[in-house]
């Protein structure tokens, strides 16, 4: 199966970007292909850990967790996270701080590649 590689740029709240890019994540490692994601820029504060749930908003951890455990790479833009304040430590576990020089070799050799923006 492919490869896929995609990169999130988008608030994570107000927009339905990062529920649909987690779904497609999902359905793509079942069926067999492997995903690497990038969150980059605001996108970065769903994968801080241990977030309040609230009713009739988006909460991630879990489907962060799940799709760790299906194999997909998931990883934070370091310096994103950085001018937010938060560490590594402050992470969902299995999910690393990396450069952009990794989002960029994950897209050149992937199979697909995608980038989920706001504008």
């Amino acid at each position: 199966m492919g490869n896929i590689a995609i990169g999130i740029l988008t608030r994570p709240y107000g927009s339905r970007n990062i529920a649909f890019v987690l779904k497609l994540s999902k359905a793509a490692v079942e069926r067999g292909h492997s995903v690497k994601l990038w969150l980059s820029a605001d996108s970065t504060t769903v994968l801080k850990k241990n977030q309040h749930k609230y009713k009739k908003t988006f909460h991630f951890e879990d489907d962060i967790k799940e799709l760790l455990e299906k194999g997909v790479e998931i990883v934070a833009c370091e310096s994103c996270v950085g001018m937010r304040g938060v560490t590594e430590e402050d992470l969902i576990e299995g999910v690393p701080m990396k450069t952009m020089t990794w989002f960029m070799e994950a897209a050149l050799t992937a199979d697909a590649s995608l980038i989920i923006g706001e504008e």
